[in-house]
This record gives C-alpha cells, sequence and structure tokens, in this order.
C-alpha cells in the first residue's frame, strides 16, 4: 500500500512525523510515499529500515496552482472544517486550482503506477485523490485529520459536497472520534439525495448502484450488508472495489457499493518518545528556554493558530496572576509556539495580537530575571521537546478546535515518576480518548481554566501519578502503529484482522 500526502516523511510535527518512523521500518520495501516538496511532486521508497528513503522527483507543480490550492485549503476549507466560518473567504478561482491540483496528483499516481495500485491518502489537502484514483482503476482509503463540522453555511455547500462525493469514491473513510463521522454523514443525508446513509452500520452507498468511470454498472450476486470483504472485480471495460448489497430497485440488477467509515484515532509513537523521556535530559535546551530550569511552568506546544486559542490563553495568562498574585515569580507559561501559514491575511493578523498581547502581558508583570511568558518561535526537536514535557508542571491544551491533539499525548508518554497535569479541552479530538483523567479547560471559559491550572499546580504526587498511570495505559494501547495496520488491513484482505467492535459495515476502533 502506498502512502500520498501533502508533507512527506520526515516533516515537522504531527502525522507525518509520527508515521515516518512506522513506514520506514515495513518490511515491504516496495511501498511509496508520495508527497509535494517545494512544488515538486516527489516519491520515497521505503528501505524497510529506518534508513534514510530513496527519493525521485516525479513531477512539478506550477506555483500559480500550487498558490490557489494552497489557499483555498488554509482560507476556506480550514475555518469552515473547524465550526470557524467568521474566518473563511470563498474564491471560485482557487475552488477550481483545488480540483486542478488534486487531478495533477492522481494523474501522476497512475501515470507512475505499475497496473492497479492501492494509496492511503490523508487529509483535507487530498479529498479529491479517491474520485480520480477510482477512474484510473485504483483502490484507496482516505484519513480525514481535521473535524467535519456540525454546520455549514448554505454559501459553502456547494464545493462541499463536491468534495465528499470526491471522499466517497474511497473504500473506507477514516475519523478520529464518532463525532466528526456523524457530523459527515448528517452532511451527505442533508446534501447528497444520490446517497443513502445507514448510521447504525457507518456505511454510506450510492442509490441504484454505482457506475464506473465508463458508465456500465458492475454486477454482483446477493451478499450481506455487514460483510467487510472488499473483492477486486474487472470487466473489459470497467474496474471497481465493492462492498455492500444488490440494489432491489434497479432494472439491470446492479450491485450497490458502500463506503465504510472507520472511527479510529491516531495514536503515537509510545515506545519512541518513552525511550527520549529516560535520555532526554542531558539534551541542552534553546538559550531562551533554559531558565524553565529554575522554576515550575506550565507547557503550551502548538502554532499560532485561531483553532488553537493561543489569544484566549494568553488573556487566561494576564488574569491568572490577577486571581492568584501568590504565583508571581514563581511559576512560568512557557509557549512553544511557531508561526502558521505566514502570508495568509487572518493568520498574520492573528500572530500579530498573540504578540502584541504576550509583550504587554510580560510588561506588566515582570519582575527581575522573571517574566509570565517565555515564548519560543523556532521549531524543537523531538529530543528537545521530549525535555520540556519531561519537566513540565503542567500541561495546557487548550484549542477552540483541534482534530486530535498528538501533543497531549507526547506529554502523557513522557512523564515520570513525579510526573505533570494534562489540562484538556473538549474541543480537542484527543478529548475522546484521555478526557477522563485530564482536566477540563474550555478555551472561553477563563476563569475555570484558571482554576484548574491553579487546581494542577496544587495537586498531590499520588494523584498526579494515578492520572498519569491511567491515561499512559490508554495511550499505550493505541499507538500509532495500530492506527497504521487498520488501514493497511483494509487494503489487504488477507491479513485482516479486526479486534474490535464491528458494527454493521463500519468500525469503530479503541474508542475511550
Amino acid at each position: 500500500m502506498d502512502l500520498v500526502s501533502y508533507r512527506g516523511p520526515g516533516a515537522a510535527g504531527g502525522v507525518s512525523s509520527g508515521l515516518s518512523r512506522i513506514w520506514c521500518s515495513q518490511s515491504q520495501v516496495s511501498s511509496s510515499w508520495w508527497y509535494l516538496n517545494q512544488g515538486v511532486l516527489e516519491r520515497s521508497v521505503n528501505t524497510g529500515s529506518l534508513a534514510a528513503p530513496v527519493s525521485t522527483v516525479e513531477g512539478a507543480v506550477s506555483e500559480s496552482l500550487r498558490d490557489g490550492h494552497y489557499r483555498f485549503c488554509n482560507e476556506f476549507l480550514w475555518p469552515v472544517m473547524h465550526d470557524l466560518p467568521q474566518y473563511a473567504s470563498f474564491s471560485k478561482e482557487e475552488f477550481s486550482l483545488y480540483l486542478k491540483f488534486n487531478r495533477k496528483f492522481a494523474e501522476q499516481l497512475d501515470r507512475c503506477s505499475e497496473g492497479r495500485a492501492e494509496y492511503f491518502v490523508q487529509d483535507y489537502q487530498l479529498a479529491l485523490l479517491p474520485d480520480w484514483l477510482s477512474r484510473c482503476g485504483h483502490r484507496s482509503v482516505i484519513f480525514w485529520h481535521i473535524p467535519w463540522p456540525k454546520a455549514i453555511a448554505p454559501e459553502y455547500l456547494e464545493p462541499l459536497k463536491e468534495i465528499a462525493r470526491g471522499m466517497l469514491s474511497a473504500s473506507s473513510i477514516g475519523f478520529h472520534v464518532a463525532e466528526y463521522a456523524f457530523n459527515f454523514m448528517e452532511f451527505v443525508r442533508a446534501n447528497l439525495s444520490d446517497y443513502k446513509v445507514d448510521s447504525k452500520a457507518l456505511l454510506i452507498s450510492a442509490k441504484g448502484g454505482r457506475v464506473a468511470s465508463t458508465g456500465r454498472f458492475i454486477r454482483q450476486g446477493h451478499r450481506r450488508l455487514n460483510n467487510l470483504s472488499r473483492k477486486f472485480r474487472s470487466g473489459s471495460d470497467a474496474v471497481i472495489w465493492q462492498t455492500g448489497v444488490e440494489s432491489s430497485n434497479c432494472s439491470i440488477n446492479a450491485f450497490e457499493v458502500a463506503t465504510a467509515l472507520l472511527i479510529q484515532p491516531l495514536g503515537i509513537d509510545f515506545e519512541y518518545w518513552s525511550e527520549l523521556r529516560q535520555t532526554c535530559l542531558s539534551e541542552p535546551l534553546p538559550l531562551q528556554l533554559s531558565t524553565l530550569s529554575k522554576r515550575p511552568f506550565v507547557l503550551s506546544v502548538d502554532r499560532v493558530d485561531y483553532t488553537k486559542s493561543v489569544l484566549d490563553r494568553l488573556l487566561i495568562v494576564d488574569e491568572f496572576f490577577e486571581a492568584y498574585p501568590q504565583w508571581l515569580g514563581r511559576i512560568t507559561f512557557a509557549q512553544v509556539c511557531g508561526r502558521s501559514r505566514a502570508g495568509l491575511e487572518a493568520f498574520d493578523q492573528y500572530w500579530f495580537l498573540c504578540r502584541s498581547l504576550a509583550d504587554r502581558v510580560n510588561a506588566r508583570w515582570r519582575s527581575g530575571d522573571w517574566q509570565p511568558v517565555e515564548w519560543l518561535e523556532q521549531p524543537l526537536s523531538s529530543v528537545q521537546l521530549a525535555v520540556l514535557y519531561r519537566q513540565a508542571r503542567t500541561m495546557l491544551v487548550n484549542p477552540v478546535r483541534d482534530g486530535l491533539n498528538l501533543t497531549a499525548k507526547e506529554f502523557i508518554a513522557c512523564q515520570s515518576q513525579e510526573p505533570g497535569t494534562l489540562l484538556l479541552s473538549p474541543g480537542a479530538g484527543a478529548w475522546q480518548e484521555l478526557g477522563d483523567y485530564a482536566l477540563a479547560v474550555y478555551p472561553h471559559e477563563h476563569a475555570a481554566t484558571i482554576r484548574a491550572i491553579n487546581r494542577s499546580l496544587l495537586m498531590p504526587l499520588g494523584e498526579r501519578q494515578l492520572r498519569t498511570s491511567r491515561l499512559k495505559k490508554v495511550i499505550a494501547d493505541n499507538q500509532v502503529s495500530t492506527w497504521w495496520s487498520r488501514f493497511e488491513s483494509i487494503l489487504s484482505p488477507k491479513s485482516r484482522d479486526w479486534p474490535a467492535a464491528v458494527h454493521g459495515g463500519g468500525l469503530v476502533l479503541n474508542q475511550a
């Protein structure tokens, strides 16, 4: 199975960095990873070890096409998918470039493939790939790493309907949590009349049978709806992978093809982070953060992005010292907070507001060699992050909306015998797994968050150890290797092994 994503192996942070270690160590060395690198479509072939994969250039994307695709993803899809439409702007021209970008990517994959291939497609930048790949006779699954929104403004429906149709050409669509999957099913039910949704079975099927790219229907005998096997069948002029039931209302006995939805939150490489916890203490921190060893600190690691609620967090810091002046000079808020999507107006404005507020908070409360906010813009290595995770007294993760959030999991994996406390917003997808043992913080409820921070700083060691041990078990039971193997199983029926609850046709896996 080949992997396709916007960013390639080894990209800093998030999915790519964790998945790289799993992908590079696969025994199936023929697996490729397709991605965009500085305007060039590249293909890396794994070597079956953690050694650097062999990369080749496979094509180029024009600057205008790349820029239009980038703007559509970040100025429209990103805010709309995070239920923050006030930040969204839609351009028909940029949408057409998004469509063209996806088609060009798929054409390149088809051109370089040897026969029919299977692809694991990642995320919203490439949502239309499953449609274009299926037209070329290739099979795919797609994982949607960000939320699917609760509500969508009428003026934004048409582009999202086309995106949803593209996704429904995949054998399966993966989501982190049940909420996103059910939001997607409700969107399809309300807006795509030619599809029918089985919420209980987690299946979405095209009414009257799905038509192959030539317009010819695929014929198939009766099968049960909850049969998850997917069989490749080909005719002289049509190719399709299928699962579902025979249509009873179609005069030509067309077979109805269904897309299964999978609910499987992404994990981290728990062993990797646990080992870093043991070896990271000799790693020097950047000079700007070297003072953190002098006193306890509250850590946040994210981008300056309005979905992360950085501005509210800084307001909370200011109000925290008003409510608890006894912590002045005794506690620091460390913000590892790089700039996000520079050059896009909404993100640039948000960055300016956050930096200005951080400066004002420091000017108000600074005393001697202490200031309340230590801000680091430069990216840190995994080892440096592990140092901060291990030493932090509290980890504050308070997004308005977040597809999952891996920093919360990395923090837990790095805890030692005197662990810190995780403060987590229910707006993060990770709350569904970790919420039972974290303290809830709501980005817009400042007073409650301030009390939670104070509670975390005063929490007895025994309670911190108990919470951490239970969180570690949750994370260890759902690692990135588990997540990856689920999707390999979908495209490799012979190796299917589902230690999970099967609901009709779809799957709910490892839910807390």
